[in-house]
């Protein structure tokens, strides 16, 4: 098998691969920029529980730091809500912990004074889960699924790389369109300055 066979079976094969990656990115960046046509009014949130708990919080921090987020995953745990999750003290005496997911979102709010927890489920719409699709990341989030999300999505970037090289290998050896494509690779990169100049 020739070297050019192998680089064209690279490129279709990678794009295959990263066929629903780039479609749900695309799909997403539409609504990021046109929000207008999509409804973002959430519905109402159901109340899941409101009931007495108690658990020591002993944190100065105020949004996300390691010690609120060790206390915000026990109270989870207690409450079998474990997964992906923000937490932040609104106030020194309120715990409050958004554990989401991408069909949903869970809000508790841990009140330390009184000794209650509340937990409310609000649902996601359809251009949510999109837009929360383009924005998850990291490695950060406690549980296995968000940890194979990350190296999935470092996976579909390194093949993006590949698939934009090979690309440009096959337009290298196909010599009768050089000329349209240096044109091409010319306008891309220009429309790209321009804008990261300007903005």
């Amino acid at each position: 098998m020739t070297f050019d066979k192998i680089n064209r079976r690279t490129h279709l094969f990678l794009g295959l691969f990263l066929l629903p990656w780039l479609t749900i990115y695309g799909v997403s960046s539409f609504i990021v920029i046109h929000p207008k046509p999509f409804k973002f009014d959430s519905p109402p949130r159901e109340v899941l529980f409101e009931k007495p708990y108690s658990r020591p919080v002993i944190t100065q921090g105020k949004n996300n730091e390691p010690d609120l987020r060790a206390a915000a995953q026990e109270i989870l745990r207690d409450n079998n809500l474990e997964g992906a999750f923000w937490v932040d003290k609104p106030r020194d005496d309120v715990v409050h912990i958004d554990r989401f997911s991408f069909r949903d979102s869970i809000s508790l709010t841990y009140s330390l004074k009184d000794q209650k927890l509340k937990a409310e489920r609000q649902t996601m719409r359809w251009p949510q889960v999109a837009m929360r699709m383009h924005f998850r990341g990291g490695y950060f989030q406690p549980d296995l699924g968000n940890k194979l999300w990350g190296v999935v999505v470092d996976l579909v970037c390194l093949t993006i790389i590949i698939w934009v090289f090979s690309g440009l290998i096959m337009w290298w050896r196909l010599a009768r369109l050089r000329t349209w494509g240096a044109i091409t690779i010319a306008a891309g990169a220009l429309s790209f300055a321009l804008l990261v100049w300007k903005l």
